[in-house]
């Protein structure tokens, strides 16, 4: 058994009642540069459609002003300079937010100290999973997810090392891929939901497809981005993944769930947790029966901690 989506889901929501206005600027604005070369792409180059063949179309490129091609280039250098750090805020904003603390629209900025480490944490980790990518797709794939949580770190602790915050999210990631894959995959309805969408309303009216789809492209955003991060909180503490077990199990007992189904549940998660553990453990990352008890003090000390 192995903490679903909906548990990191139902915490991301949690997190956003109340705060969802400014969570969906953060989203928004962090990928900014990237939607403004996109609408540029549209405006200053010719449609594909437009034209009858490949050939047609790289004449029609021949034809467009230097001009244009210049501030292509220019909002393409800004988007791969900058759209790092500014990730890296997004990231320690919500963060923060699943921790119960709110940085306000400001948080967007929080990281911009750390422009050289964001810049080099992402070359970094594209040319790694772009090395593995040229085995095969799933290689490059486990790569993706097993770096996936070295922003996070980074955004958590500026002064850390980009080589530590990649070490630290493959000791994190170790037994967890799936779980992180298929909170992945349950966004996938939505955003093709959000595609769909914005096809259907722009058949209608182009302006009116254009400003929905791209609200609820935001919407969606903005929930992954607090899901995804309440799996980093979860899975990057000692004794999280079992604090997020008794959490569930708690909420399963309050919805009435009996108790044989209950016991039953508990001795999978058990399972699960040594699992982990020694998946840890043949990663070279910590001694599998080391952790299991690590996590279990660590858990003992944060309930004696709240009872104090």
């Amino acid at each position: 058994m192995m903490l679903g989506s909906f548990y990191y889901k139902t915490k991301a929501k949690e997190a956003l009642k109340g705060n969802w206005q400014t969570a969906m600027l953060v989203a928004f604005f962090s990928g900014i540069l990237s939607t403004v070369l996109q609408v540029l792409q549209l405006v200053l180059l010719p449609s594909q459609m437009s034209v009858a063949s490949p050939e047609a179309y790289a004449m029609e490129l021949l034809k467009v002003p230097q001009s244009n091609w210049l501030i292509l280039l220019a909002v393409s250098v800004l988007a791969l300079v900058a759209s790092p750090v500014l990730a890296l805020g997004c990231n320690h904003y919500f963060v923060r937010l699943n921790r119960g603390e709110d940085l306000g629209f400001a948080g967007l900025f929080s990281r911009m100290g750390s422009f050289l480490k964001a810049l080099w944490l992402y070359v970094r980790m594209f040319v790694q999973i772009f090395l593995w990518s040229l085995l095969l797709f799933i290689p490059g794939m486990i790569a993706a997810i097993r770096y996936s949580m070295a922003p996070y770190f980074l955004a958590e602790n500026p002064e850390m090392k980009v080589s530590e915050a990649i070490n630290k999210s493959k000791e994190t990631m170790a037994g967890q891929k799936m779980n992180f894959f298929s909170l992945m995959v349950s966004f996938l309805g939505w955003s093709m939901l959000a595609m769909l969408v914005q096809t259907y309303l722009c058949e209608m009216n182009y302006v009116l497809g254009t400003v929905v789809g791209l609200a609820f492209q935001v919407w969606v955003a903005t929930y992954q981005n607090a899901a995804v991060a309440n799996f980093f909180c979860v899975n990057s503490k000692k004794g999280g993944v079992r604090q997020a077990f008794d959490d569930m199990f708690g909420r399963f007992e309050e919805m009435g769930m009996d108790q044989e189904t209950l016991d039953q549940m508990k001795a999978q998660a058990e399972e699960t947790m040594r699992k982990q553990a020694q998946a840890r453990a043949d990663d070279g990352t910590l001694d599998a029966s080391q952790e299991t008890a690590q996590e279990a003090t660590d858990s003992n000390q944060d309930d004696q901690d709240l009872l104090d």
